[in-house]
């Protein structure tokens, strides 16, 4: 398959086999992580025409910086970690892991600031 040639079914399909190998937990639990794992690849399919196979760091960083800028600090985390263990699963986190670094890797955690805006 060509990076043109990409369709959503493909890269969700490939995206969700991917998460299903990488997860562990019940079926509700690993199917909740593999739908974040669809929306960076879909989002990375429009952007960059690249199905989750031929995933690049400037693909994820992009994702990272670009498309989760306006989320919450947690769901950023959360991203990045189920990022993380695909990229285990695949054995590329020694080569990705280190360029990945960023905000979301290590979120902010304070309670008391979120206390008070509220």
């Amino acid at each position: 398959m060509r990076n043109h040639d990409l369709s959503i079914l493909a890269v969700e399909r490939e995206a969700r086999s991917m998460a299903r190998k990488s997860f562990r937990g019940s079926r509700l639990v690993v199917h909740k992580k593999s739908n974040h794992i669809v929306n960076v690849a879909e989002a990375i399919r429009v952007r960059w025409s690249a199905a989750p196979k031929n995933w690049q760091v400037k693909h994820i960083r992009w994702f990272l910086e670009h498309h989760t800028q306006n989320l919450a600090d947690g769901t950023r985390y959360r991203y990045f970690r189920y990022i993380r263990d695909v990229l285990i699963y695949q054995n590329r986190w020694d080569d990705f892991g280190p360029r990945l670094n960023g905000s979301w890797a290590f979120p902010k955690i304070n309670a008391a600031a979120d206390l008070q805006k509220t």
